[in-house]
C-alpha cells in the first residue's frame, strides 16, 4: 500500500502540470497562439485535442529516434538467437507447437462430440494461432522491456516508448517468418487438397487480414505500454501477465469458434481479441465475413483505440518516475 500511495501521489503531482505540456497550442478561432491558461475556448481546445497531441508527439519522437529503435530491435534479435542451438528454427517451433496443441484439442472435441474432424477446423486453428502468438508475444515482451532496460533508462535520455516498441519489432519479425510459412501451407491446402466443405478459400477479403493484424498489434502495444509501466512499480505484474497469456488462448477462441458454444458464445466475444481472430478464421476458411461478427469487430476496434490511448497516457504520466523507482 505504501508503494501505491507513493505512485499515486507522484502521478497527481504530475497531473497538476499536465496542461503546460501541450502549451503553446493553436487557437482555431482567432489564428493566434494560446496557452493552457488562456481563454476558455483555448482551455477546452487543449483538453479535447490532448490525445491527438499525445499521439502526434509520440510519432515524432519515434521518427526522431528511429535509428536507436532499430538498433535496439537488432540487439534483441541477436540476443534471442545468438547462443540458441536451434537458432532461427525456434521461429517455427512455437507456431508448430501451438497448432499441434490446437489440433489435439479439436480431435478431443470431435471424439467426445461424436462427430468427424473436418479439415476446415484444422485450418481455422492454423489461421488463428499465428496472430494469437503475435499478440501474446507483443504483450509479453513489451511488459518486461522497461524493467529489462532499466540500466540504460537511468543513465541517458531518450523517449522511453522506444524500448517497448523496439521489442515489438523483434516479435513482428518472428511473425513475418512464421506467418509466411503458414500462408504457404494454407495455399497448398487450398489448391491441392480436395474437400467436401471449403477448408481454405481464396478471395479478395484476404486483403483485409493485414488490417486485422494491425489492430491486434495496436491492442497489444496499448496493453504492453500499460503493463510495462506498471511492472516497474509492482514487480508481480509480470506474473499476472504470464497467467493471463497462458490461459488467454482458451478465452480468445483460438482452438474453437463462438458458434460451437451455442447461446453462450457471445460471452467470449467480449474479449476484444476473440472477434478479430474469428473474423480472420471466417475470411481464411469460408471466404466471407460472418454477419454476426461485424458488430463485435466494431466493438474490438473501439476497445483497441481506447486501450492504445489509455496505455500511452499511463506510460506518458509515469515516464518521469522510471529512474526514481528503478
Amino acid at each position: 500500500m505504501r508503494w501505491l500511495f507513493c505512485v499515486m501521489n507522484d502521478i497527481i503531482r504530475l497531473k497538476s502540470r499536465s496542461m503546460t505540456r501541450f502549451a503553446p497550442s493553436f487557437d482555431r478561432l482567432n489564428g493566434k497562439q494560446a496557452t493552457a491558461r488562456g481563454t476558455r475556448d483555448s482551455f477546452w481546445y487543449c483538453r479535447i485535442s490532448g490525445p491527438c497531441l499525445m499521439i502526434t508527439r509520440m510519432l515524432k519522437e519515434i521518427y526522431a529516434y528511429r535509428e536507436l529503435m532499430f538498433a535496439m530491435a537488432y540487439r534483441d534479435i541477436r540476443v534471442k538467437y545468438k547462443q540458441a542451438v536451434m537458432g532461427v528454427a525456434w521461429v517455427f517451433v512455437m507456431p508448430i507447437l501451438a497448432i499441434a496443441s490446437g489440433i489435439c484439442f479439436r480431435i478431443a472435441m470431435a471424439f467426445f462430440g461424436g462427430r468427424p474432424l473436418e479439415l476446415g477446423a484444422i485450418t481455422g486453428v492454423m489461421a488463428k494461432s499465428i496472430p494469437w502468438l503475435l499478440f501474446s508475444g507483443i504483450v509479453a515482451t513489451a511488459s518486461s522491456s522497461i524493467l529489462g532496460n532499466i540500466g540504460l533508462i537511468s543513465k541517458i535520455y531518450f523517449p522511453r516508448k522506444i524500448v517497448p516498441i523496439s521489442s515489438i519489432l523483434s516479435t513482428m519479425l518472428d511473425f513475418v517468418i512464421s506467418g509466411t510459412g503458414i500462408a504457404i501451407i494454407l495455399l497448398v491446402i487450398a489448391l491441392a487438397v480436395p474437400t467436401e466443405k471449403p477448408a481454405v478459400t481464396i478471395s479478395w477479403l484476404l486483403l483485409l487480414v493485414p488490417f486485422l493484424i494491425a489492430t491486434l498489434v495496436v491492442l497489444g502495444l496499448g496493453l504492453g505500454l500499460f503493463f510495462g509501466a506498471a511492472n516497474l512499480f509492482f514487480r508481480d505484474v509480470k506474473y499476472i501477465v504470464q497467467v493471463l497469456l497462458q490461459y488467454g488462448i482458451f478465452f480468445s477462441l483460438v482452438y474453437f469458434s463462438y458458434y460451437e458454444l451455442g447461446q453462450y458464445g457471445w460471452i467470449l466475444l467480449v474479449n476484444p481479441v476473440a472477434p478479430i481472430l474469428e473474423v480472420i478464421r471466417s475470411i481464411v476458411v469460408q471466404g466471407v465475413i460472418d454477419p454476426t461478427l461485424l458488430p463485435w469487430l466494431g466493438y474490438s476496434v473501439i476497445v483497441t483505440l481506447l486501450v492504445a490511448m489509455g496505455g500511452c497516457w499511463v506510460f506518458d504520466r509515469a515516464e518521469s518516475l522510471f529512474a526514481e523507482y528503478a
